[in-house]
């Protein structure tokens, strides 16, 4: 499983999307989406709940999330949401989770239409006190999606040392990466990394480190005429045989299989 640390750099994205993305990911924003057509299932750490039309997925800040779209097409509002922006809930986003990160027939509720709407608008315009009305719009989705769903205590994981893990990985997935290498570089132990790993992001350091560098593998079969030994060194690995058992793992089939169908479909 490939997944990555996204920075926002603004406080707030309002928009309407066509199909959700499935690679697992997760940043500082709190992240809703408001379903229109199409059926998806979406995951928020290890929960995994089934998202129809009309239904609203939250995950808060620092939970992994991805959707896997199951009948399309999947039209929704997508909010992205800067806890800044409702300090009035800043509580709840530091020690609460959702138990089940869905609202059923949210769109019955024309409470939180209205927000999401008017959030998407603010965000088209871009007037002078578009913020400010989007704050409104915040506020007022929250305390609706507080007033329905069952919150439950998270974990105490230190979040900005998942965050470092995870780009750690992400600049040197192609060296001679090692739990010891990220602990002595992090100053933590690498019991307690491998136990990150396998409780907060529900995969071993091994099998990650060999997502990262296949999907890499991947893109580089597609885009240069690098031979396969090429590409297996460049993306880390120390033999070609290691490469392709890995390789094969991820994507059941070979490199040299995999480089043929992608210039096939060209």
């Amino acid at each position: 499983m490939y997944f990555h640390f996204e920075t926002k750099k603004s406080a707030y994205e309002a928009r309407l999307g066509h199909g959700l993305g499935p690679t697992p990911h997760l940043h500082s924003h709190i992240e809703m989406v408001l379903t229109q057509t199409g059926t998806t299932v979406a995951f928020a750490d290890s929960t995994e709940v089934k998202v129809e039309a009309g239904d609203l997925f939250i995950a808060f800040p620092n939970q992994i999330h991805y959707y896997i779209d199951k009948q399309r097409p999947v039209e929704h509002k997508i909010l992205i949401v800067s806890p800044d922006m409702c300090p009035e809930f800043s509580r709840i986003f530091k020690s609460m989770v959702p138990k089940v990160p869905l609202l059923k027939k949210a769109i019955e509720n024309p409470r939180i239409v209205s927000a999401v709407e008017n959030m998407v608008q603010c965000k088209k315009e871009q007037g002078e006190y578009s913020e400010t009305e989007a704050r409104g719009c915040v506020l007022i989705l929250m305390s609706e999606i507080f007033r329905n769903i069952e919150l439950q205590e998270k974990e105490p994981y230190d979040n900005d040392l998942v965050k470092d893990i995870i780009t750690y990985c992400y600049e040197n997935y192609n060296s001679d990466i090692s739990l010891q290498a990220i602990a002595d570089e992090l100053h933590v132990s690498r019991c307690y990394i491998s136990r990150l790993f396998s409780r907060r992001l529900h995969i071993g350091f091994n099998d990650y480190i060999n997502s990262l560098r296949v999907r890499n593998a991947c893109e580089m079969l597609k885009t240069t005429d690098l031979s396969v030994t090429e590409v297996a060194y460049a993306v880390g690995y120390n033999s070609v045989r290691t490469f392709d058992r890995a390789f094969f793992n991820a994507r059941q089939m070979t490199p040299k299989e995999y480089r043929q169908k992608a210039f096939e479909k060209k």
